[in-house]
């Protein structure tokens, strides 16, 4: 592992700023909490519930810094289910020394299934014995996918295990949420996001975040409709019929009015594309409802054949 210096540092925290359309401020920020994490001050552990493992290998796509960089000078990650080559009873005795010291930070991926709690198991016990203690004694804690700040997939409706979003596991629980969690959303998360909310949380603290959801406002204060590269075929009223058509893709089923992400900043693996730009309509992956109705689809022909579940209202962006 290579030293890293202070140009190092602020060049990632530049382009951490940079590549979500965020101020110079920001890049300073998000260095000073780089060099925390590289210098192992402050240790982070990755535990995952109810989930597919897509945000972590959306993680493993950051760029600027890289995935190289980020998991072998950056970050000091204790543990993590997928990456992570320690196994069986060596796993349990090393994430109890480290809840007994405290002072880490806690990314959870996946909802927790209260209704069945042995569908999750840690160290052969179900996730939701030892995970209260896991967060009491975590610095922050992070919920990062859908999945985990919201529920999404396995707490969908008819779903027997009774999922949960972190928030919703905490406040059962009776666990501090004010100040402490901070929701990630996205089907996956962005790695850019992740990576500069666990930055900004080491280096400044708790974010300014949306007092209801719980998101941080510097990656998810605007919808996709504000800053979609179509808006001006909405505006016009020019909407596309068919996939491969020119026009908003509203009628195709586009749910950019609900989804609040910085993906028409950051886009997608690297800056390569993202739904819209490759042409298809937004299916509002950070919502706190996606994917909770079985009966309302991703997508739809027209709005003649589907009930619209959104007013014109929230279609301009006033509520």
């Amino acid at each position: 592992m290579q030293t890293l210096n202070r140009r190092d540092l602020l060049r990632w925290g530049a382009c951490l700023a940079a590549g979500a359309g965020l101020s110079p401020w920001y890049g300073d920020v998000f260095a000073k909490g780089l060099d925390q994490l590289a210098s192992h001050r402050v240790k982070v552990l990755w535990l995952t519930a109810m989930s597919c493992s897509g945000c972590s290998v959306s993680f493993l796509n950051t760029q600027d810094p890289g995935p190289v960089e980020v998991l072998t000078e950056l970050i000091s990650l204790v543990y993590h289910p997928v990456l992570s080559a320690i196994q069986g009873s060596d796993v349990g005795k090393m994430i109890n020394e480290l809840t007994s010291k405290g002072g880490y930070c806690l990314i959870v991926e996946g909802a927790v299934p209260v209704g069945i709690p042995m569908a999750c198991q840690f160290e052969g016990k179900p996730l939701t014995d030892v995970l209260p203690e896991i967060i009491r004694n975590a610095r922050a804690v992070i919920a990062t996918g859908t999945c985990a700040a919201f529920g999404g997939i396995p707490s969908a409706e008819g779903n027997c295990t009774g999922a949960v979003s972190i928030r919703e596991f905490m406040e059962q629980q009776g666990l501090t949420v004010s100040e402490r969690l901070v929701n990630c959303p996205g089907c996956p998360t962005h790695p850019q996001s992740l990576l500069g909310t666990v930055a900004y949380l080491i280096a400044k603290g708790y974010p300014p975040v949306n007092p209801k959801l719980l998101t941080p406002d510097m990656y998810y204060q605007h919808s996709v409709h504000d800053e979609c590269p179509r808006f001006h075929y909405w505006e016009k009223e020019v909407f596309a019929e068919k996939f491969g058509d020119d026009g908003c893709l509203f009628k195709l089923g586009c749910l950019g009015p609900l989804s609040h992400t910085h993906c028409p900043r950051s886009q997608w693996n690297g800056g390569a594309n993202w739904c819209i730009r490759a042409g298809a309509p937004c299916t509002a992956c950070t919502s706190e409802n996606f994917a909770k109705s079985r009966n309302f689809p991703f997508y739809r022909k027209s709005e003649k054949y589907y009930a619209v579940n959104y007013t014109e209202a929230d279609r301009k962006g006033v509520s």
